[in-house]
C-alpha cells in the first residue's frame, strides 16, 4: 500500500512540474515574439455643428378664413379656388334684400325718433309757457296753488318725453350703424393681396353668421414651412438659426430659411415642439401645400473626439471598443459614438485629444500584446 502511494505522489509531482515547464515555454515565446508592426491615428478634438432635420408643409405666414358678418343666402361667388386675388377685390356677396329693408327699416326708424324729439321740444315750450302764466297768476292770488302745481307737473312730464325721444333716437342710431354695418359686410372682400386656399361653399347654399366660406392666404406676407421637433433637438434651435429648406418640385435647388417662430409648449398629442421658419422665395414660385426637408444650422457645438472608422474593433448600436497603443502594448477601451460622418468616427466617451488609436491589424491583435509603431497619420 505504501508503494502505491509512493508511485501516485511520484506521478502528480511528474505533472505538475511538465505543466510549468510548458507555461514557462509559453511565456517566453510570447516574450520572444516581435512585436507587431500597427499604424495609429492621434486623436483629434473637433466641435461639431449640431444639424437637425425635419419635414414640414408650406404656407403664407398670414392665413385667415373669411366669413360674412351676417347670415343669409350667398347671392354669387366670383372667384375659384386656386385664383389669385387682388386687396379689396369681391370675392363673394348675399343675397341683400332682407338685409338691405333692415336697413331700411332702421333708417325709418331714426327719422321717426328725429320727428319725436321735435314734438317733445315743442311740448316742453308749451308746458314751460303754461307754467310761467299759472305762476304769475298765482303770484297775483288769481290761479289757485292746485293749478300752479298742475302745470308744473305737465313741465316736468314734457321734459320726461323729450329725454324719451332723445333717447329713441340714439338707440336708432345704433339700429342704423348696425343695419350698414351687417349690408357692409354682406360682401366678402379680399383682405390683401393673395390666393383663395380653398373654397367652402357655394352660391344660392344658406350661410350662417360666421361661417368660413374661404381659406385665404396673404401673398404680402412671406411663406412659412412649420416643421415639429422633439424635445432633444428643440433645446439646440434659437430664433434667427438659419436653415436650408427643399422641395420635390425644385430638385436639388434649396432655400434659404430663417427660424422666426418656436413653440413654448409643446403639442399635447405629438408631445413635439412647432418651428415656423421663413422662407425666401428667389423669384421662385412657391405655394402652399408644398412639402419640404428642412436642415436647420444650430450654432450649438459639441466637443467630440474624431478618429478613423478603421480603428473600431466591434460596435453594438452606440457603443464600441478600439485598441490604443501605450508603453508598447495594446490597450482596449469602450468607446460611445456620437455619430458616423464619412469614415470618421465621432466619439463622445472613452478617448481624449493626442491618444495613439490603433488602425491597423486590429482585428488580428490581442489584448496588452507588444506592439510597435510603423507609421502615424
Amino acid at each position: 500500500m505504501k508503494n502505491v502511494t509512493y508511485i501516485l505522489s511520484l506521478l502528480t509531482l511528474s505533472i505538475f512540474l511538465t505543466a510549468c515547464s510548458g507555461n514557462d515555454t509559453a511565456d517566453t515565446a510570447q516574450q520572444d515574439r516581435a512585436p507587431r508592426k500597427v499604424e495609429t491615428f492621434s486623436a483629434e478634438a473637433v466641435d461639431l455643428e449640431e444639424l437637425i432635420f425635419a419635414t414640414g408643409k408650406l404656407a403664407s405666414s398670414e392665413e385667415s378664413k373669411l366669413s360674412f358678418k351676417t347670415g343669409g343666402i350667398i347671392k354669387k361667388i366670383y372667384v375659384k379656388e386656386g385664383q389669385q386675388v387682388r386687396k379689396g377685390q369681391l370675392l363673394a356677396e348675399l343675397d341683400l334684400s332682407e338685409i338691405q329693408a333692415q336697413t331700411q327699416q332702421a333708417t325709418l326708424g331714426k327719422e321717426q325718433a328725429a320727428i319725436n324729439i321735435e314734438n317733445a321740444q315743442l311740448g316742453v315750450k308749451l308746458a314751460e309757457r303754461d307754467y310761467r302764466n299759472a305762476k304769475a297768476l298765482y303770484e297775483d292770488s288769481v290761479a289757485t296753488l292746485e293749478q300752479l302745481e298742475n302745470a308744473e307737473v305737465q313741465l316736468d312730464n314734457a321734459k320726461n318725453q323729450l329725454q324719451a325721444a332723445e333717447k329713441g333716437l340714439a338707440f336708432n342710431n345704433r339700429n342704423v350703424t348696425m343695419a350698414e354695418f351687417n349690408l357692409k359686410y354682406s360682401k366678402i372682400v379680399a383682405p390683401a393681396n393673395g390666393v383663395i386656399l380653398k373654397k367652402r361653399a357655394e352660391a344660392n347654399e344658406l350661410a350662417n353668421p360666421g361661417k368660413p366660406i374661404f381659406d385665404f392666404g396673404s401673398k404680402d406676407k412671406a411663406m412659412v414651412i412649420r416643421v415639429n421637433l422633439t424635445d432633444k433637438d428643440i433645446i439646440h434651435v434659437n430664433l434667427g438659426d438659419k436653415a436650408i429648406v427643399k422641395f420635390d418640385a425644385y430638385g436639388d435647388s434649396h432655400f434659404d430659411g430663417i427660424i422666426r417662430e418656436i413653440a413654448s409648449i409643446a403639442d399635447p398629442y405629438t408631445n413635439t415642439y412647432e418651428v415656423e421658419i421663413e422662407v425666401a422665395a428667389k423669384g421662385k414660385k412657391l405655394l402652399s401645400g408644398f412639402i419640404g426637408t428642412v436642415e436647420i444650422e444650430s450654432p450649438a457645438k459639441t466637443a467630440l473626439i474624431e478618429i478613423p472608422i478603421d480603428a473600431l474593433i466591434k460596435a453594438d448600436a452606440k457603443s464600441g471598443e478600439v485598441f490604443l497603443a501605450e508603453d508598447g502594448k495594446a490597450k482596449k477601451v469602450p468607446i460611445e459614438i456620437h455619430r458616423i460622418r464619412g469614415d470618421r468616427l465621432l466619439i463622445s466617451k472613452g478617448l481624449k485629444t493626442n491618444d495613439e488609436v490603433i488602425i491597423s491589424s486590429v482585428g488580428y491583435i490581442e489584448e496588452h500584446e507588444a506592439v510597435l509603431i510603423s507609421q502615424r497619420n
